[in-house]
């Protein structure tokens, strides 16, 4: 008797256990149906300029330009859109190294000029959009489309709303979407995962497990938690981290207002009006 109570006991639990696994399935399958639009490509040439600090002679580096592809997130229907900064402007992690030479310590000073930038929606239409703002402190990028190109006509741009936010903690369990590259034809993808750290000071950010690069991360019931950036110290290894909903919001209302980022300008005081 006392081992079938015991195999009740297991039957029971495992029950149990199978229809909780399904019901989040359940609930990662709505999250990713009602949001998975909202995640789209960016293609961004950036012109790279670089200065050597620190030589006793002159060190000539000439500019280059480097394509990079990644990852936005749509914030509203005009076709407002956010990504990790560090995804499309490779200086961010390269302006301020220091390179030990046989005439002593170097310091690179880079900056970027980001041009045809061009997004791609989920149906694989390209529009050229624009870079209005960039928040290195938060790694954050806001781009708007060429509402006025040929190529948006009729484009219906599907949204997050930053307002609909959710406070999660460590253990919660959250979903995070995202998009294939263009082998796997750029189909939406979703992940299902949990809150591993939460970092209150000086500034709130999660270390969240099938987070990517400027997608969103939501709680199970919807409802958005925050959009992943990477995070690093100079001289450390980056980290990809969610940074809450509301503090992305704060930087977009300026950045909703804020002219297009011109595609050239002098070295060392570009960005200056449109950059925190």
């Amino acid at each position: 008797m006392k081992l079938l109570n015991t195999l009740l006991a297991a039957a029971i639990l495992f029950a149990t256990a199978t229809r909780a696994q399904d019901s989040l399935s359940a609930q990662a399958r709505k999250v990713f149906a009602d949001h998975q639009d909202s995640v789209i490509w960016i293609s961004v040439v950036a012109k790279i300029s670089m200065q050597a600090e620190g030589a006793k002679e002159a060190v000539n580096i000439p500019d280059r330009e480097q394509k990079a592809e990644t990852l936005g997130t749509i914030l509203d229907s005009s076709g407002f859109i956010v990504t990790a900064l560090s995804a499309i402007d490779p200086t961010r992690e390269l302006s301020g190294r220091e390179v030990r030479t046989r005439d002593g310590i170097v310091k690179i000073e880079a900056s970027a000029t980001l041009k045809e930038v061009r997004v791609t929606m989920a149906d694989g239409t390209e529009i050229p959009a624009d870079v209005l703002m960039r928040d290195s402190d938060l790694d954050l990028a806001f781009l708007r489309v060429k509402a006025g190109s040929k190529e948006s006509k009729g484009v219906e741009f599907k949204a997050v709303d930053l307002k609909s936010a959710a406070v999660v903690n460590v253990g919660d369990d959250v979903v995070s979407i995202s998009r294939m590259d263009e082998v796997l034809n750029r189909v939406g993808s979703v992940s299902r995962g949990q809150v591993t750290s939460v970092t209150r000071k000086p500034r709130e950010f999660m270390r969240v497990t099938g987070a990517s690069l400027g997608c969103p991360t939501f709680s199970m019931d919807g409802k958005l938690i925050g959009i992943a950036v990477s995070r690093f110290i100079r001289g450390k290894s980056s980290h990809v981290v969610v940074i809450p909903a509301a503090d992305v919001l704060e930087i977009a209302q300026q950045a909703r207002d804020a002219k297009p980022i011109a595609e050239e300008k002098p070295k060392k005081t570009e960005d200056k009006n449109n950059e925190k």
